[in-house]
């Protein structure tokens, strides 16, 4: 099994967020197949460079648990 490469992630990343608009990062990992840290050190470099936004939430409504979403920016 051949490694990918962190731009194939970024770009699928991007892609689903095109799609979906606004997303969880769980969401995010079940549809890259990657785990949650590589997704949020992708996901904060896409933020550095004005990609997209991440959104920390308190709690959720049917959990009561901290949440995170991304969507693209404008």
């Amino acid at each position: 099994m051949s490694r990918r490469k962190g731009l194939d992630v970024k770009k699928k990343i991007l892609q689903i967020l095109k799609e979906d608009g606004e997303t969880t990062l769980g969401e995010l990992e079940r549809k890259t197949n990657t785990n949650n840290i590589t997704i949020l050190s992708h996901l904060e470099e896409l933020e550095y460079f004005g990609k997209v936004q991440i959104i920390k939430h308190q709690k959720s409504e049917k959990t009561g648990r901290p949440y995170t979403t991304v969507k693209l920016k404008n």
